[in-house]
């Protein structure tokens, strides 16, 4: 009995050492998976917090879109003075030179004048460039070209890019002496009064219709300015000045300067300063 009892003893000890040996491999075998599960999903978080960190380190990385507005060079314009208010620049070849002193009683706010004869229109614009890079031309611009030479619808045009800008351009046309075949004032006149009528800014002044059959306003060559000729040649332009053109004081002293002999003989009226520059033919 004694024996039976040992045995049973030793059989429930080993039942029970089995049934703790088999919960702990349960416990050990729940506990690894656990664990793994754990590892699982922490390796998932990290990966994801990876592949958005990535996707932000791409989108940083990537450059911004911005609108680059291209650089447009601005066109360069001869440098310039702002027109003098209240006065008037007057520029002509020989018929205008003939009435200087009535252009200056006629117009008091006459501030320069330059007139020489034989002149040719590039000649007058070459004259006006200088004007307008220098300051010197006026609220209004007389102009009387074309005696001497052919004027082309071009020059015209670049005349009138020189003087962009001026409030009033006076354009006056020339006089066609009878019994001179094929007159290169006829077609400079239809140059001139085609052109007058492209630009806002311009004034025509008919001097050619004016003058018409007036031979006393000519000398011999029904070309140049008798002394009559010269009065109503200067009141005619005077008529198309407004008077707020008139109100201004001519700028500086004025002087009378001459040079050249024969044909090449010119007068220029205004600052001394001012002449010198525009003296050559």
């Amino acid at each position: 009995m004694l024996w039976i009892r040992r045995h049973r003893r030793a059989g429930l000890f080993v039942f029970i050492l089995l049934a703790v040996l088999a919960l702990g491999g349960i416990g050990a075998f729940l506990y690894s998976n656990t664990s793994l599960l754990r590892n699982n999903e922490q390796a998932s978080k990290e990966t994801t917090t990876e592949e958005i960190t990535a996707a932000n380190t791409t989108t940083s990385a990537q450059p911004e879109s911005t609108t680059v507005t291209a650089a447009v060079p601005e066109k360069t314009a001869p440098v310039t003075t702002a027109p003098h208010v209240g006065w008037v620049s007057a520029i002509g070849d020989s018929v205008m030179l003939g009435a200087v002193e009535a252009l200056q009683e006629k117009i008091p706010n006459l501030g320069l004048l330059n007139a020489q004869g034989s002149r040719q229109p590039s000649a007058a614009i070459d004259i006006l460039q200088q004007w307008r890079t220098a300051g010197y031309l006026g609220d209004a611009v007389v102009i009387d070209i074309g005696n001497n030479g052919p004027f082309t619808s071009e020059q015209f045009d670049e005349m009138m890019g020189v003087l962009a800008g001026v409030p009033k351009v006076l354009i006056v046309t020339l006089t066609v002496p009878p019994g001179v075949e094929n007159p290169v004032a006829a077609s400079n006149n239809t140059v001139l009064t085609e052109g007058a009528q492209r630009y806002p800014n311009t004034v025509l002044v008919d001097w050619h219709a004016a003058s018409a059959n007036h031979p006393e306003y000519f000398s011999g060559d029904s070309t140049h300015l008798s002394l009559q000729g010269a009065q109503a040649y200067a009141d005619l332009v005077a008529s198309h000045l407004d008077q707020a053109e008139g109100a201004g004081t001519p700028p500086g002293p004025q002087e009378t300067i001459s040079w050249g002999e024969g044909g090449f003989f010119g007068k220029c009226v205004g600052p001394h300063s001012w002449c010198a520059v525009t003296t050559t033919p």
